[in-house]
């Protein structure tokens, strides 16, 4: 008898626990867009502005739409490979582009990327009609990609870069840093030929569903070409200075990138700046780097996040609106 409504407790907290999410995950929204836009003022964007030639900026705009398209494609992967699994209704490309870019932008801006990102795509595809293992698939496909890129790339920088790492890159023998870079790159290709050899892989005693080739390799170019065309932003806000490449400058960016990640704040707030600046120190005078990461910031951070949150909070609004609708 006390079963019946211990299973209907179950089923009304179920129930509410969407709307719950939701609304979670909008005032975290609020809190780090709030965290983040106090820490810059009006008058240091329009500073970094004036610094940075037009013809810059210009270049700046057009890697950051080719950035936004890369991240709206971001769970592409993920969506197919849930689908070789399991049946549930099928997705456009406009809510997979949209759940994509919501999760992947927002992360920005609510900290520690893996959870809140996973948080975004469980209160959408939920609401599309993914069932939670799928849901499981396509937050760990697309939560793995950023890791593989960032070994893809970090490994090739040590092995053809090695001294473009900021700190140790002097301070660790040159043959040391080549070797961990093979090392990065050996990991990476493991984790292609095990998914294409492979259907599944049994971890503590639970057996893991790979991808397969095609989608790892997608993962990992996918990620690849999103963390380049996202350094290529900074890059290119950066004065011209002798000797300093794209490839230095991407060995930078990782190292502050993978510093940043690990720290779980807001867009590595502090840590992210601190080691770019560390970085680009050899290079140019640290008030010049810190106008041209500033503008990298809202660029990238701030103004994918800002648009990313207006789309959500119009989507929880217009889902809200339809809930009513559909009880009347």
């Amino acid at each position: 008898m006390g079963e019946i409504p211990a299973n209907l407790a179950i089923k009304r907290a179920l129930k509410y626990l969407p709307p719950v999410l939701g609304v979670l995950v909008l005032g975290g929204i609020a809190i780090g867009l709030h965290g983040a836009l106090k820490r810059i003022g009006l008058g240091d964007v329009l500073g970094a502005l004036a610094a940075t030639p037009g013809q810059e900026i210009f270049h700046a705009f057009c890697l950051l739409g080719l950035s936004l398209c890369l991240m709206a494609a971001y769970d592409l992967p993920g969506v197919l490979f849930a689908r070789k699994l399991l049946a549930f209704p099928r997705l456009g490309l406009l809510r997979v582009g949209f759940a994509s870019f919501c999760a992947y932008a927002l992360s920005h801006v609510l900290g520690a990327p893996a959870v809140s990102a996973a948080a975004v795509r469980l209160r959408l595809y939920a609401q599309w009609g993914v069932p939670p293992a799928g849901i499981a698939r396509i937050v760990t496909i697309s939560g793995s990609m950023f890791t593989l890129g960032l070994a893809s790339l970090l490994g090739g920088i040590l092995l053809l870069h090695p001294r473009a790492i900021p700190l140790f890159g002097h301070a660790v023998p040159g043959l040391a840093l080549r070797l961990a870079g093979l090392a990065l790159v050996a990991l990476v290709l493991v984790y292609v030929l095990v998914a294409q050899a492979r259907k599944s892989l049994k971890i503590f005693g639970r057996d893991i569903a790979l991808p397969g080739r095609a989608l790892a390799a997608a993962q990992v170019l996918l990620s690849c070409l999103d963390t380049g065309v996202a350094c290529g932003i900074l890059y290119v806000v950066l004065p011209d200075t002798s000797g300093l490449s794209y490839a230095r400058v991407l060995g930078v960016y990782l190292a502050a990138f993978a510093g940043g990640l690990s720290s779980g704040l807001p867009g590595g707030v502090g840590v992210f700046d601190s080691v770019l600046l560390l970085g680009l120190a050899g290079y140019m005078p640290p008030a010049t780097a810190l106008g041209a990461i500033l503008l990298f910031r809202v660029l990238y951070f701030l103004g994918p996040a800002c648009a990313a949150a207006l789309c959500y909070a119009g989507h929880e609004v217009w889902i809200t609106a339809q809930g009513r609708n559909d009880g009347k």
